[in-house]
């Protein structure tokens, strides 16, 4: 029997539609910054740039305007505005516009001003910003610096010395506050860049954790509405495929009715419209999942003396036995286990001789109920494969072995040869609690 997957009592079964996943964002090597930590630049983040180079443009005015500076500082200045804007979108370049500007201001002579707050924060962003080799380059520059600013200070007149104390103690001579100074400050710098750097990369973390764990959420979704799927299939053809066999046999027994004998052929008619109202009533109690409910905490004896009555009505001749006494089972083993013997009767009824009974036989013990179903094949009949169609995940073996597996059940069969005819026997062992979830 092919696989349901179509319309059954007009509701369409479909798989679940997975939507494509979205693009990875593209962390290339960059030349200039780390696009781990630039991906997320906002233009918020941009804008502010932008105003802070406007800001200290208009400081640079003011304060030539006011002549509390020169106007050759326009020229290191030239330097530092562009190194502002491009302090995060491009660190390498920004780092360097600052030494160039720190390299006219030292040339044009003149003092300590507001352009070192523009390479304070330019240095910060080349840490923060900057690939690994940005990040030693902005290193290296904190020990250069320091040893310009203390040689630079101690030849210039600066008013920096207003700040050196007057003892005679060592530690306090101005080559030691010169270099204390501008060290303390550089590499502040580069420490508060580092924790950015480490914060940034800290939620980025967490952001890519949060979208694994919900993609992984969306996935288990998705393959538990597929086992939904295939588990209904698989109840739809157990039920369908039974049902089919015994009507099957119904219908081929009408050939050898007697005719002077009407009783009979109502009979047989009357069985074969109680079949296919049974099976239309299975059916919809498996799409409203009514048999597939839990019930937890209750145990359940599977009817399965009406399943072989309703087979031996059909017409074929059972030879059934039963040792030890029945227990309750989960209402998931009970469902399997029902399942299970309803598909081995099928696939009995399809291949077994007629003038051969079909063995029957359950042995209940404490802990779990085994059913073996044994029949003789008809000559020049293939018998089912051990391993059914793979693209049919309900049907046949497959089908019973799944069912079992997911009960902690297990399953045999085996195939042999008695009397000079073939034997076809499936052995099925569920445990009285299942032992999956």
């Amino acid at each position: 029997m092919t696989c349901v997957t179509g319309i059954v009592s007009g509701q369409v079964l479909r798989a679940p539609r997975s939507s494509a996943p979205a693009p990875a964002p593209d962390h290339r090597p960059s030349l200039f910054g780390d696009p781990r930590l630039l991906g997320n630049l906002s233009r918020t983040a941009l804008v502010f740039d932008l105003g802070l180079a406007v800001l200290l443009a208009a400081i640079g005015v003011w304060a030539t305007s006011a002549g509390l500076v020169p106007r050759v500082t326009w020229i290191s200045l030239g330097f530092m505005i562009p190194a502002l804007i491009l302090r995060r979108v491009l660190p390498p370049a920004a780092l360097a516009l600052a030494w160039i500007s720190t390299g006219a201001q030292l040339g044009s002579g003149l003092d300590v001003s507001f352009l070192q707050v523009g390479t304070v924060i330019v240095l910060f962003s080349a840490v923060a910003y900057g690939r690994r080799w940005v990040v030693v380059l902005a290193g290296a520059s904190v020990i250069v610096g320091t040893v310009l600013a203390v040689s630079y200070l101690f030849s210039a007149q600066s008013w920096t010395w207003l700040f050196v104390p007057t003892s005679n103690r060592p530690i306090f001579t101005p080559t030691v506050v010169f270099a204390l100074i501008p060290l303390g400050v550089l590499s502040g710098a580069c420490l508060a860049g580092i924790a950015s750097r480490l914060l940034r990369r800290s939620q980025q973390a967490q952001v890519a954790r949060e979208a694994a764990e919900q993609e992984a959420r969306r996935s288990e979704a998705i393959a538990v509405l597929e086992r939904e799927k295939a588990d209904l299939a698989r109840d739809v053809h157990d039920v369908v495929g039974h049902s089919l066999a015994v009507i099957i046999a119904q219908s081929d027994s009408v050939r050898f009715l007697d005719d002077s004998d009407p009783e009979a052929l109502r009979r047989t008619v009357a069985t074969i419209a109680e079949t296919a109202r049974r099976s239309l009533g299975e059916v919809r109690g498996v799409l409203t999942q009514i048999e597939a409910a839990e019930t937890n905490g209750i145990g359940v004896i599977p009817d399965l003396d009406q399943l072989l009555r309703n087979v031996s009505n059909s017409g074929a001749t059972l030879s059934t036995t039963v040792d030890g006494d029945p227990v309750a089972l989960s209402s998931r083993a009970a469902d399997a286990a029902h399942r299970v013997l309803q598909e081995a009767l099928t696939n009995a009824l399809k291949f077994s001789d007629r003038d051969q009974p079909i063995l029957v036989s359950r042995r209940w013990s404490p802990s779990s109920l085994e059913i073996r179903v044994r029949n003789h094949v008809t000559d020049g009949i293939r018998l089912p494969s051990v391993e059914a169609d793979p693209t049919c995940g309900g049907s046949g073996i497959t089908g019973m072995r799944a069912r079992l597996d997911a009960v902690g059940g297990r399953l045999t069969v085996e195939t042999g040869v008695e009397r000079g005819k073939p034997v076809f026997t499936v052995l099925a062992s569920i445990p009285v609690t299942s032992t999956r979830s």
